[in-house]
């Protein structure tokens, strides 16, 4: 299966979380594919719920129950949102 994910994404952390599990129980491998959220955002003509005050207040309160649901131990990160991840996205990719 191929997971795109974006580091700056928390969805993309929970979904991570998940994967190796599914693959165990399908016999999957996961094939990581970097990609950046706020040029698919652009792309498509939406914003960053960081960007729309109602979008990131809905965001924070969703992650919690799926962090929950996952059984998965989530914090808010307690440093500004990171950004422009396009360094560390060209670093996942120059890691493959």
């Amino acid at each position: 299966m191929e997971f795109f994910f974006d580091y700056g994404s928390p969805f993309s952390y929970l979904a991570n979380s998940q994967l190796p599990g599914i693959a165990a129980r399908t016999g999957a491998s996961i094939v990581y594919r970097p990609m950046l959220l706020g040029a698919v955002l652009k792309a498509t003509g939406n914003s960053s719920p960081m960007a729309v005050p109602a979008k990131g207040r809905y965001m924070s309160r969703d992650l919690v129950p799926w962090a929950k649901r996952y059984g998965v131990d989530f914090q808010r990160n307690p440093f500004p949102f990171l950004g422009n991840t396009l360094r560390l996205m060209r670093g996942a990719v120059a890691s493959q």
